[in-house]
């Protein structure tokens, strides 16, 4: 499946449409989300956060008509004017108004409901300690309601090998979602909406700009490798140096589309070379001496990618994250040894 198999919905997204659960861009996603059977992802943070702005909206709202009231006192002569009420009976009823509106657009969706309990905090200290998205600096120093959401939605893509539709206008939350190649960003939900509504045709095409341009992903393995653990299978030896010559994409799966943006999975062939290093006996000497030499083996990575496509040129612009998936690379070529 190309497509997301479930979508998550930033606060920015409903106060954008001003929760009105009625709006264009809501009732024209609702039926696709359905016939796509998109599942509704709300974590803790977000469903608080949700409940508190539009608590939020109704006091305000309150406010409103009640500084209509004694700013224009002859409203009250309008027979559509509502009569003045008791605060605590009017803040219930239209905060029960604005909680049911919000309900009945939850029930199109097969909601998922997230806790806490998959964040690692450590992992979300980190973050704000290294000002990682959707940390940033000034203002947007202490995001931990969307920093929580992005790690628990992401826990749950991990969990359960979905790829999730991101939607948010917030581009600190599109920073967040580079680093996770299961986290498919979209800036709006008509964005998101417009792909669910794509052919096959053109979703075909996307598909084969990323194969035709897959040069830029095989670079991208050739650089990850450099960072990968290489380990000979025999302990007598250790590697001093590793050099990669070149990567060979052999297989290629999209697994996620996005606004501009692909998911990919991958393996491949490395070819490396190995500086090796060991002590070899000396017969005559009768002691160790150390010697070296270089080994070039090739190596099968997989991996995962998540890749930028510039709309003008229908090609590859960016590789916005990679992972090989490997640990560890063992090797078991030996050097010609003297004896």
């Amino acid at each position: 499946m190309s497509l997301p198999t479930a979508v998550f919905l930033d606060t920015s997204v409903l106060a954008g449409q001003q929760y009105n659960f009625g709006s264009a861009a809501l009732t024209t996603f609702i039926p696709l989300a359905k016939k796509h059977a998109l599942s509704l992802l709300l974590p803790d943070p977000t469903e608080s956060e949700i409940v508190r702005q539009i608590r939020d909206r109704s006091k305000e709202a309150l406010k409103a008509l009640e500084d209509a009231r004694r700013k224009a006192p002859f409203l009250a002569k309008w027979k559509h004017f509502p009569p003045t009420q008791k605060n605590s009976i009017t803040d219930w009823e239209v905060m029960q108004v604005a909680m049911t509106e919000w309900q009945d657009f939850l029930n199109n969706f097969a909601v998922v409901k997230l806790d806490y309990s998959s964040v690692n905090l450590k992992t979300v200290m980190q973050w704000y300690d290294r000002v990682t998205p959707p940390f940033r600096e000034g203002k947007k120093r202490k995001e931990f309601p969307d920093a929580f959401a992005i790690a628990i939605v992401e826990a749950y893509a991990r969990h359960t090998g979905s790829s999730i539709a991101v939607v948010s206008d917030d581009t600190d939350m599109k920073l967040a979602c580079d680093r996770f190649p299961s986290l498919l960003y979209f800036k709006s939900l008509p964005t998101l909406t417009e792909l669910l509504l794509s052919d096959d045709k053109k979703l075909d095409k996307l598909r084969q700009a990323v194969l035709n341009d897959i040069e830029i992903v095989a670079m991208a393995a050739a650089d990850a490798a450099t960072d990968l653990d290489f380990y000979h299978s025999d302990d007598k030896y250790s590697i001093l140096e590793t050099k990669i010559h070149g990567v060979d994409i052999e297989d290629v799966t999209i697994i996620g589309i996005g606004d501009g943006e692909c998911t990919l999975t991958f393996s491949c062939d490395v070819e490396t070379e190995h500086h090796l290093e060991w002590e070899e006996m000396d017969h005559y000497r009768e002691e160790y001496s150390k010697e070296s030499q270089w080994v070039i083996e090739r190596s099968s990575l997989t991996g995962i990618a998540k890749v930028t496509i510039d709309s003008k040129t229908n090609e590859i612009s960016d590789v916005a994250d990679f992972d090989c998936e490997e640990g560890g690379i063992e090797i078991s070529e030996n050097p010609r040894r003297r004896w």
